[in-house]
């Protein structure tokens, strides 16, 4: 049965709600283990933590986006109750990712042998058998990860996001009572790889119950003209997941190699953060990713140009709001939770901030691309996206010894002169097919008011010492945001009519 407009709203909460609601738990228990890591292991193994993590993500190359490219083609036949073709998009996905797991199986075993190529100084003990846990934990995620896709292409995403809060919940405590009885590295990731599969075979069954008529419906080849445009989003991912590897893989293996471990655990405390603030938010998003894939079904451009400058607006308010808090309140954060000697500087930490609001405010155009599969048309975006921070990061890195900070501006730099106008221009011309010249103002408007906010922010951290004070004022600037929006945005006021109305 094809979902009403009512329907998609309520899903689309139910989904936001639970995976914002989870994520928000799951980030605080991330913290509390985060300090019992730090305490208890040391920087040096937060470091390695911080590498394994990047060159993890550089395995994922094996994906090339093929998952993602499937799962969006899933919203039309879910839509439209066609079953059949569900049941063969997820049988070639589970084949995909049963090949991802034997290739990231094999080139993580081949990496074991030159892990000390990107470590600089003294190597942690363990290091490769930790290193092979971490990996094998990575492969183990992929096992059944088709029954995520389904859950969250059909909105319901919300079971999915149960599943992770409870078994992260369960790991994270488990890790830190492994720290207390082993103090050991190893056996740290060990309780992590355990709680994957256990993960993976729960939600198995939930899928199971929940479509038992997928399996009664015998696996079919999937139709040649569907096979045609996978084969035309799937070339297009390559290049974009290639360099978006590259791009969110190799900030830590710049610090790693030029500077040492040391640096990457600082940073990495502070991506602990970003990251996941990040995931917080994204969890949302993602929640709406689905319901702007099934709208997109009605062919209807003036809802969706209507529906995507709702979604900017209060993204982009929201952002401005959780980064003005980041600013002010980041490194008395750092301070109490792992200790000042953990911070970095006020001028690096307005980077990061900043360089977070960017990443965030492209979402919106994400998602979209995302739902109308425009993969093919970012083919190339990503791979001059990834050589511009590349090149510019190791510049600043190696050239000005500006280490984290060189980084974080070798990203924003890539943001600006790739992402700020290609992937809207992609959203606007492949997907709505409408101008985008009012996109681009309200962009500069956003970009504007976030570095006079951002200043401002920052101000306050260093004059004001009372963190009372500070709270007041960031309320205060808050409800003036939100007021002023409302005031002078009709795309915003029908957002919040509709979030709290329907």
């Amino acid at each position: 049965m094809k979902p009403t407009k009512k329907s998609r709203v309520l899903a689309t909460k139910k989904n936001v709600m639970f995976g914002v609601v989870f994520q928000l738990l799951t980030l605080i228990m991330t913290f509390v283990g985060r300090y019992f890591f730090i305490h208890k292991l040391g920087n040096s193994y937060l470091g390695l933590d911080g590498l394994f993590k990047n060159i993890l993500s550089m395995l994922s190359f094996t994906e090339l986006g093929i998952g993602v490219a499937i799962t969006s083609s899933l919203y039309k036949p879910l839509a439209e109750s066609d079953y059949v073709l569900v049941k063969s998009l997820v049988s070639l996905l589970k084949k995909v990712y049963l090949i991802m797991v034997i290739i990231i199986i094999f080139s993580g075993s081949i990496l074991t042998l030159f892990l000390p190529f990107f470590i600089k100084g003294v190597i942690p003990d363990g290091t490769r058998i930790a290193f092979v846990v971490y990996f094998m934990n990575s492969a183990a995620s992929y096992f059944l990860v088709a029954n995520r896709s389904l859950l969250i292409a059909d909105q319901n995403g919300y079971l999915n996001a149960y599943n992770q809060f409870v078994f992260n919940m369960v790991a994270q405590v488990a890790q830190i009572i492994t720290l207390f009885i082993f103090n050991n590295y190893v056996v740290y990731l060990l309780v992590l790889l355990i709680s994957t599969v256990l993960s993976n075979i729960t939600l198995n069954r939930t899928v199971k119950n929940k479509y038992p008529i997928i399996d009664k419906i015998h696996s079919s080849p999937v139709p040649k003209e569907i096979k045609k445009d996978l084969l035309q989003n799937v070339t297009g991912m390559v290049s974009s997941k290639l360099g978006g590897i590259i791009l969110n893989s190799t900030d830590n293996l710049v610090l790693s190699y030029f500077v040492g471990l040391s640096v990457v655990g600082i940073y990495s405390n502070y991506l602990i953060v970003v990251n996941g603030l990040t995931t917080l938010l994204n969890s949302g998003i993602s929640a709406l990713t689905a319901s702007i894939g099934n709208l997109g079904t009605e062919k209807d451009t003036v809802k969706e140009e209507r529906t995507f400058y709702q979604l900017f607006l209060g993204n982009s308010l929201l952002i401005q709001i959780v980064s003005f808090a980041m600013i002010i309140f980041l490194p008395h954060f750092i301070s109490v939770w792992v200790g000042s000697e953990y911070r970095l500087s006020l001028c690096t930490t307005f980077a990061i901030v900043f360089l977070f609001f960017l990443n965030q405010l492209r979402q919106i155009s994400i998602s979209f691309q995302i739902a109308h599969s425009l993969f093919w048309q970012q083919r190339y975006k990503s791979i001059f996206e990834a050589v511009s921070n590349l090149v510019i990061s190791i510049i600043l890195v190696k050239y000005l010894n500006l280490g984290v900070l060189g980084v974080v501006l070798g990203t924003i730099s890539s943001n600006f002169l790739v992402n700020s106008w290609w992937e809207p221009l992609i959203v606007f011309k492949s997907g709505l097919k409408v101008g985008l010249r009012h996109y681009y103002f309200l962009f500069i408007i956003q970009i504007i008011a976030e570095l006079l906010l951002l200043s401002l922010g920052m101000y306050v951290s260093v004059a004001v010492y009372s963190i009372i004070i500070k709270i007041i004022i960031f309320t205060a600037m808050m409800c003036f945001l939100i007021i002023i929006t409302y005031l002078f945005s009709k795309d915003f006021k029908n957002f919040i009519h509709k979030i709290f109305l329907r």
